[in-house]
């Protein structure tokens, strides 16, 4: 008894080629021309809000925002191991940060980031939130 030897090609087909007949710019076009439509989910399969629109905030109310989330103290508790979002200790924090964030608080502070000119930093507005 002596084994057969059977040509690679009967096993899975024939090899798939490993060279593309397109160039690289007309992949990347391509690629570049289908993605944004790739990237949208349709809301019926969507969960929670729609995403914001790019250059739905300004760079003073974004620092302002930020300003807001550190003074409520969300800053500290997000992020920790034991982090629990039923908490009271956390509703407390959320709720003082949303009274912030539709308050005249986010106004104010969008005015004094504003006032600051080109110096109002996330870096300065982190280190001491809100200039308390």
């Amino acid at each position: 008894m002596s084994a057969q030897t059977v040509p690679p090609e009967q096993w899975v087909g024939a090899p798939i080629p490993s060279a593309s007949t397109l160039s690289r710019s007309a992949v990347m076009a391509d690629y570049i021309a289908t993605a944004p439509g790739e990237a949208s989910t349709p809301q019926e399969f969507r969960v929670g809000p729609p995403d914001a629109q790019p250059g739905g905030l300004s760079r003073a109310e974004a620092v302002a925002d930020l300003n807001l989330w550190l003074r409520s103290g969300l800053g500290q508790s997000a992020y920790r191991d034991d982090f629990d979002p039923a908490r009271g200790h956390y509703r407390t924090q959320l709720a003082m940060y949303q009274r912030l964030r539709h308050g005249p608080e986010f106004t104010a502070e969008v005015a004094r980031i504003q006032g600051a000119g080109r110096f109002a930093t996330i870096a300065q507005g982190a280190a001491t939130p809100a200039d308390e």
